[in-house]
């Protein structure tokens, strides 16, 4: 089958997201003149962002707009938007990103030449500022499909699992929606579990030799930067994770998810000054519940995998 850009739809909620919205159509102007469709979502921003989209709506025959009543998050948003697709192919992008003018047409020709494939990853750049840093897909093989499973290990080197960015490639609607994959409703790290299952469910897939899509980090607004109750999705992230791997039957891949769980309570733990003090609490209190939720004999040996000063960290949420 040949697919075209007329066979996409892109899904993009935003908040508040007036300074950067504008650069991120801008960008998808030219795969819209080809036919591709996008769906806005509004998450009830309290700026101009809903202007903004319905102006570019009224704009594109193919772009249609969403407004969510409240205030719901990244996941919850997006999920709203991936009920309306009824193209064979989709993919996502925030509001403060953007992408070349041929990505999403690149990526839509590996579809055609490659049948039956389930999801296409891209490699991305990191805009910090003016410096561009380009991140390539962490796995050794271009343009060939493979089995998803084959970039889950090793547990010990960062793999496609450890690039928890669903942005950045394009998905078989019909695969999304036979295996019910929908992001978790969180404001961030909703991604987490759905490239998990991506990655396990999935049966062929593909890494294209592409990058030109731009995501911009050092965001002093950004949920990586604030410090209130939001950072404690990620230990909601972790146990719908964990959950998933350990139902699964696939216990080979158990320990790459419990690293990867003991890594980012580490990592929140090292940051603990940017939490509000109630905040650190509940976080001690999560991280608690998610170590516990780790069969015995799988989480002491990722303890006695990490390094002495995580691991008594760790092992003192234990006592």
């Amino acid at each position: 089958m040949v697919f075209t850009l007329a066979d996409v739809t892109i899904v993009l909620p935003a908040f508040n997201a007036e300074t950067t919205l504008g650069d991120t159509l801008k960008s998808l102007e030219p795969s819209l003149a080809e036919g591709m469709s996008l769906i806005l979502v509004d998450d009830a921003s309290t700026d101009q962002t809903p202007q903004i989209m319905t102006q570019f709506a009224d704009r594109w025959k193919t772009v249609s707009f969403m407004q969510m009543e409240k205030n719901v998050g990244l996941g919850r948003a997006r999920n709203a938007a991936m009920d309306a697709v009824n193209t064979p192919l989709m993919s996502f992008i925030d509001g403060d990103d953007w992408v070349g003018a041929s990505y999403y047409k690149n990526l839509v020709r590996r579809f055609s030449d490659f049948p039956d494939l389930d999801f296409v990853r891209s490699h991305y750049i990191e805009c910090h500022g003016a410096r561009r840093v380009l991140v390539r897909a962490a796995f050794p093989l271009c343009d060939a499909p493979f089995d998803p499973k084959l970039g889950i290990l090793p547990d010990d080197r960062s793999t496609l699992v450890d690039q928890p960015h669903a942005w950045a490639g394009l998905y078989s609607t019909e695969f999304l929606n036979r295996h019910a994959m929908r992001f978790l409703p969180l404001q961030t790290a909703e991604d987490r579990k759905f490239v998990w299952e991506r990655q396990v469910l999935a049966k062929k897939c593909l890494v294209a030799e592409e990058s030109r899509i731009f995501y911009r980090r050092g965001i002093g607004s950004s949920l990586t930067h604030i410090g209130d109750e939001r950072q404690l999705d990620i230990l909601a992230a972790l146990k719908e994770l964990l959950a998933f791997v350990i139902s699964s039957d696939h216990p080979e891949f158990l320990q790459k998810a419990v690293r990867q769980s003991l890594a980012m309570i580490c990592f929140h733990l090292d940051r603990f000054d940017r939490l509000l003090p109630h905040v650190q609490s509940l976080m001690r209190k999560g991280g608690r519940e998610v170590l516990l939720l780790i069969p015995p004999a799988d989480r002491d040996e990722g303890l006695h995998r990490i390094d002495a000063r995580r691991r008594t960290m760790l092992e003192d949420f234990l006592k």
